[in-house]
């Protein structure tokens, strides 16, 4: 009788265990509202995590389209963590409420409305898998952006996005398009050892200080065009399996095989 009940409380434990792996992407939406700080660690994030939907929501109103901005006032940190479904941090609503999920059109001036999010504090998303899409296109990061040995397995979408402080990318791989054309990095942005199964566009991209692409794999095409390295770019035994593209590009680039 004691070895059973011992193995029910095993049983229990881990059941309970494995709950406290789950958690929904509503609750975590609830508590960064609340301007309560989020820390998890090795969980599973189930549901859209959309930032744009936070209560303290600003209209900007343009010709021809609405903008809506939102900030994340706290810190928040996923470490070894797993999200299930769409991470947003931008989306677009057509008239009928419908989502656009297009990473490389530009579909502006056509009557919807165009959502986006600022994070005021760091963001830490390190060593998490992104199962699906995760849109940080227009996303201002005023701390440290840290998604260093993370999984992007769909489309990451950082166009235009602004990192006021250090771009942590090491060690990460992108499975689909990596899309950070016409991001501005104010301070330290590292790309070392980064896997780009498909496209990487940096065109237009602005670094301000040195960048460091080394040991990276770019398996398809690598636009830098008109990129400006205005601190110069590390390529160090960095390979480039597709086309590589520096047209128009200013500054000093380190390569070496």
């Amino acid at each position: 009788m004691k070895r059973l009940s011992l193995f029910l409380l095993a049983a229990f434990s881990a059941t309970a265990l494995y709950a406290q792996k789950q958690v929904s992407a509503r609750e975590v939406f609830q508590a960064i509202d609340k301007h309560q700080s989020v820390q998890y660690d090795g969980v599973v994030v189930t549901g859209d995590l959309d930032f744009t939907e936070l209560s303290n929501r600003k209209i900007k109103k343009e010709k021809g389209w609405e903008e809506i901005k939102t900030t994340v006032e706290v810190p928040v940190v996923f470490r070894n963590c797993t999200f299930k479904g769409d991470v947003i941090a931008y989306k677009r609503l057509e008239e009928n409420g419908s989502r656009t999920k297009i990473f490389n059109i530009e579909v502006n001036g056509d009557g919807g409305t165009t959502y986006s999010a600022d994070f005021r504090e760091n963001a830490v998303f390190e060593n998490c898998t992104f199962e699906n899409g995760s849109e940080f296109k227009y996303s201002t990061f005023s701390k440290v952006a840290n998604f260093a040995g993370s999984k992007f397995a769909e489309q990451a979408n950082f166009k235009y996005a602004r990192f006021r402080q250090d771009a942590l990318y090491t060690n990460i791989r992108f499975e689909d398009y990596a899309n950070f054309k016409y991001a501005d990095f104010s301070r330290r942005a590292d790309f070392q050892e980064v896997r780009f199964r498909d496209y990487a566009d940096f065109k237009y991209a602005e670094f301000e200080e040195k960048v460091n692409f080394a040991g990276s794999r770019f398996q398809r095409n690598a636009d830098f065009k008109y990129a400006d390295f205005n601190a110069g770019a590390s390529f160090d035994k960095a390979d480039f399996d597709g086309s590589v593209d520096f047209k128009y590009s200013n500054g000093k680039r380190y390569v070496s095989r």
